[in-house]
């Protein structure tokens, strides 16, 4: 009986007390938020696993745009995977001291666990989950694919730029123990606003384009409220220290599932089911507009007077052309 309660023992979460934070690190991750974080990390496991799955079944012959369509969500959630299991590990972290003492221990030094893994996560994810909001709220126009494609690859860029600097800003911040981690903060929201603007203008043009998905289009627009959540997040733990660790995982962690798990994974798939390949390969074979052969222009006409019967020019024969020598030589 002893046996079996030792291995209950071994069986428990023992993140925490294995990795351990330095003595001058006062507030800092409970075994409780640890839990939790490995929760979160079972969910991102599994989604990676599932599209894993999808992707790897997927032919990429006769269904390729399809198969492209699941790399954003397996990528997204192996990522946050990889990171939530750092988390829950309790590592990739530093101390920082505080500015605010909303937060105290009995040993009062002041000094939190801020983890940076997560915007490393955050940096690297991003990026695919802005490319299947910008599938979701745009269409090709058929008749200008070329353009109205080019056009979609600069705005996804534009607004991948933008967060990545609204992210860069928060790392850059939890970093600085001084008031000055307000001014990257500042730059982080300005970078945000900006993308998300751009963001908006794409779901008010996917609501009045009848080609895209409604229902996908109003999931990136409750995402867009999730998102406005982070910087609040931010300014509640690591950057005013009002809230614990723990308080901070659960409040990250459940954005993080709604932003870089669930949300990707659903819009991944509603992107799938309204997938026209065909349409899509034969939009790209012929090039669109402006890119037809010269084959298929007309070929320009000589005027003519009205009811003139157009006759076609042939080029002189051989025997014509000895004759007119003949003449010439004669006279």
């Amino acid at each position: 009986m002893a046996y079996i309660d030792q291995i209950v023992a071994r069986a428990g979460n023992e993140a925490v007390q294995v990795n351990n934070p330095p003595e001058y690190i006062d507030i800092h991750l409970t075994d409780h938020g640890s839990d939790w974080l490995w929760a979160a990390f079972c969910v991102f496991a599994l989604f990676a696993l599932v599209h894993a799955a999808v992707f790897a079944f997927t032919d990429s012959k006769s269904q390729p745009l399809k198969k492209a369509l699941t790399i954003a969500p397996l990528v997204t959630n192996a990522i946050m995977a990889y990171c939530y299991f750092t988390w829950a590990s309790n590592l990739g972290y530093t101390g920082i001291q505080t500015e605010f003492n909303h937060v105290t221990t009995s040993e009062d030094l002041g000094v939190r666990q801020v983890f940076y893994v997560k915007y490393i996560g955050y940096f690297l994810s991003w990026p695919f989950v802005l490319f299947v909001w910008q599938v979701a709220t745009h269409s090709i126009d058929d008749d200008n694919s070329v353009n109205s494609l080019i056009a979609n690859i600069s705005s996804l860029v534009v607004k991948v730029l933008s967060t990545e600097v609204f992210v860069l800003g928060l790392l850059i911040g939890i970093l600085i123990r001084s008031t000055y981690k307000w001014g990257y903060f500042t730059f982080a929201i300005t970078a945000q606003l900006f993308a998300f603007i751009l963001v908006t203008i794409s779901v008010a043009r996917g609501y009045r384009d009848y080609k895209t998905n409604k229902f996908a289009v109003s999931v990136v627009a409750f995402e867009m409220i999730v998102w406005i959540l982070y910087p609040i997040a931010w300014g509640l733990s690591e950057g005013g220290n009002v809230i614990q660790p723990d308080s901070e995982a659960v409040f990250f962690g459940i954005l993080d599932l709604l932003t870089f798990g669930i949300v990707p994974s659903a819009l991944s798939w509603l992107n799938f089911s309204s997938t026209d390949e065909d349409r899509f390969r034969n939009m790209f074979r012929f090039g669109g507009h402006g890119t037809r052969s010269h084959t298929n222009e007309k070929i320009a006409e000589s005027p003519r007077h009205s009811g003139d019967t157009a006759v076609p020019t042939a080029a002189p024969t051989t025997a014509e052309n000895e004759t007119a020598e003949n003449q010439t030589a004669e006279v």
